[in-house]
């Protein structure tokens, strides 16, 4: 118990939290009075309003960890969101690193954002020692604020640095592709302010219906509140309530990349899991389900590959750009690329070395770039930027889309938590009820209960 209250505060310490005993005392005098009045309200005694009083000072310090998490990420967000815009557009006047850095420093107010970037700056300044300073500066950046867009961002800018070449519409993409993200999370966070909302909705709306039942008893001179088997269910529907607003909160307060990191090692573990997939009914409705799913998390990816492809295609022939681009390509499609990579060596005019990439997963996407990039690599297509820069658009959009059904599905499971308070107050309603019947029975037959 004494470990698990030394995590609480150490995490509450990342997030910010500063403690003061002024602020604790008069947070917990508001916690104890409101749920002195929610016992109130439901008649409870002494005993009861006790473990009352006790579930919720065990709640309330993870909620208020909540709290100051979403805090902390949404200004992380707000910061690697400034910061990135700001890089790209300085970057495109100086096309050198430590430059855009220093006019993105100025840009922003005291802070960690400010600080790590003055790291960075720092490292540049006075490492001497180091062939690649730069991109162990930027991932001192990259390390704080850990997100594939930014690494991506920084590798265009080494790149570009040191070999030079055309770069505008590069940036232009990469512009895109960080609208679009910012876009999706601030629809994201707007969506989990409306589930947050709904749910206490919910619970409210459940204790309400669950009071008629003492007005009722009150007009009829009957008191069910009093019963101690009413008492029970009072205090574990309403501690019930306490966990399902809990539960809800911790699922909407997360960080900005919580969701993507979750859902790639969730893909990753699905992907194993396909492989290992055998023969029969059981095993062919499964694989069929994992292909589906995965199938969308790549069309997510790809875009992201294809980025790199471009900015190495600048100074490097489409084989040697595929050798190189393994290492930063996103985790769940490392196994292809080294089945192709290993062909291209055997053959490096292989052309079904390209079109069998991903072929078990139905993506016409995937393929028709696949085949363009062959064409390319034989020099039989067109303007090569122009082709890439094209296809990334069009695989931008498709993985936007992809990302937003994602963040739907992830919050699907909200729905089950809507309901609950509806099932735990239906519960009580329900034994209020029989309660009530009875104390009437009772009465009526000159009994007692």
């Amino acid at each position: 118990m004494a470990r698990n209250r030394r995590q609480l505060s150490d995490e509450l310490s990342t997030y910010g939290y500063v403690f003061s005993l002024k602020k604790a005392v008069v947070r917990y005098a508001l916690v104890i009075a409101g749920l002195f009045i929610l016992g109130r309200f439901f008649g409870l005694h002494l005993i009861p309003q006790i473990v009352l009083f006790v579930a919720g000072m065990i709640v309330f310090p993870l909620l208020l960890r909540n709290t100051y998490r979403n805090r902390y990420y949404q200004q992380k967000f707000s910061d690697l969101n400034i910061y990135m815009e700001q890089f790209l557009y300085s970057f495109m006047k100086s096309r050198k690193v430590l430059t855009t850095l220093e006019d993105t420093y100025d840009l922003f107010e005291e802070g960690d954002m400010k600080k790590t970037i003055g790291k960075a700056i720092d490292h540049i300044k006075n490492t001497y020692n180091e062939s690649d300073f730069e991109e162990k500066a930027l991932k001192i950046i990259e390390k704080n604020y850990p997100y594939e867009g930014l690494t991506v961002m920084h590798r265009f800018a080494l790149r570009t640095e040191a070999l030079g070449g055309e770069y505008g519409e590069s940036i232009e993409l990469l512009l895109e592709s960080r609208r679009m993200w910012a876009d999706r999370i601030y629809s994201l966070q707007q969506e989990k302010k409306t589930k947050r909302r709904e749910i206490v909705l919910s619970i409210a709306t459940s204790l309400l219906l669950c009071s008629m039942i003492y007005y009722m008893s009150g007009r009829l001179n009957l008191d069910v509140s009093a019963n101690p088997l009413a008492q029970i269910i009072t205090v574990v529907v309403l501690t019930l309530d306490l966990l399902i607003y809990y539960r809800a909160d911790s699922k909407l307060t997360a960080g900005y990349l919580a969701t993507e990191k979750n859902l790639e090692k969730e893909h990753l573990k699905q992907y194993e899991r396909y492989q290992k997939y055998g023969k029969g009914p059981l095993s062919a409705l499964g694989k069929r389900t994992a292909r589906k799913n995965i199938q969308e998390y790549i069309k997510a990816c790809f875009p992201e590959w294809l980025m790199q492809m471009s900015l190495l295609m600048q100074a490097e022939n489409v084989q040697v750009a595929i050798f190189k681009s393994y290492d930063e390509a996103p985790a769940i499609l490392k196994p292809a690329l080294k089945e192709m990579i290993g062909r291209l060596r055997l053959d490096p005019n292989d052309k079904k070395a390209y079109t069998d990439f991903l072929s078990e997963f139905t993506l016409p996407e995937v393929r028709s770039t696949m085949k363009m990039l062959y064409s390319i690599s034989e020099g039989k297509g067109g303007e090569a930027r122009e082709q890439i820069a094209d296809i990334i658009r069009r695989n931008q959009e498709m993985s936007d889309k992809a990302k937003r059904q994602q963040n739907s599905d992830s919050l699907a499971g909200m729905y089950a938590l809507f309901l609950a308070p509806q099932l735990t107050g239906g519960l009580k309603l329900i034994c209020d009820m029989v309660l009530l019947f009875a104390v009437y029975m009772g009465n009526m037959s000159g009994g007692v209960v």
